[in-house]
């Protein structure tokens, strides 16, 4: 795990985790190991974790596990992907570092080895951007100088959760990309779901998409494009789906949320406003 895109304050935090290469490896029993209930990535290419399996049991692990006690367990702080390769090799005990940490930084550093990981899908990685910022109370801008990554990617990436579970689920699966979500964001739900379909029937490339989009932004008019910026700085400031629904000059604005910890940190946002 390398932390040299990190920020001093995400890197401070991810020392922590560099400071135990030379801590005690002890075997645990697979049995006492529990993943992360927590942990964003649900997503694991079995077809990569047989392969990892298959270099463990030819060469052994090169780099144990790291993980903290939990209640009457052990939880994982970082390897999963390592956890899962023993369990198919139907391994009984497993190499671990036992280290304790505080438990808020458990979390964070589980998103920071998500984040630093290039075989996230875009779902997971947004996700992980989204939790990451809001577990350190920083701003879009902030974050994406502590990851070394551009405003505009941080942006793009989290505004794809706006999008429909359905919309979200093609995206998982591959059938849509990074690019081509990008360009269904904003669009109405029937919209997304039509163009997604299309894309995906058709195989359209994300060139192809964007004049299909272009076909669509042409039939809306002027109020209608500044009603989108706005709900695009809106969705920035909330991090989830805004939509402005005018009715000639009246309507209402609606902020969506997804879980009830979602609503306290948008309530939290509108009274600090």
């Amino acid at each position: 795990m390398k932390n040299k895109t990190l920020g001093k304050g995400l890197g401070a935090l991810f020392s922590q985790v560099e400071e135990t290469k030379n801590d005690e490896v002890k075997l645990v029993p697979l049995s006492d190991v529990i993943p992360n209930p927590e942990q964003v990535r649900h997503d694991f290419d079995e077809s990569l974790i047989d392969e990892l399996a298959t270099s463990i049991k030819n060469h052994g692990l090169l780099e144990p596990i790291l993980i903290t006690p939990y209640d009457d367990k052990y939880m994982i702080v970082a390897g999963e992907r390592r956890y899962r390769a023993f369990k198919k090799n139907k391994e009984t005990k497993i190499p671990a570092i036992i280290k304790e940490f505080k438990k808020e930084d458990i979390k964070k550093l589980s998103l920071i080895e998500n984040i630093q990981r290039e075989n996230l899908n875009p779902v997971e990685e947004a996700l992980s951007y989204k939790e990451l910022m809001e577990e350190l109370e920083m701003t879009q801008a902030e974050f994406s100088k502590e990851i070394g990554k551009s405003r505009s990617h941080v942006a793009n990436s989290i505004r794809i959760l706006t999008l429909t579970e359905e919309v979200r689920d093609l995206i998982r699966s591959g059938k849509i990309s990074f690019g081509h979500a990008k360009l269904l964001v904003g669009l109405s739900v029937p919209e997304q779901k039509k163009l997604a379909k299309k894309i995906v029937d058709l195989k359209l490339s994300v060139r192809d998409t964007e004049k299909e989009r272009k076909i669509k932004s042409k039939k809306t008019n002027s109020s209608n494009v500044l009603y989108k910026e706005i709900e695009d700085k809106l969705q920035d400031r909330f991090m989830t789906k805004v939509k402005i629904n005018d009715k000639k000059g009246k309507g209402d604005i609606s902020i969506s949320y997804y879980s009830e910890d979602e609503l306290t940190r948008i309530i939290e946002i509108l009274e600090n406003l």
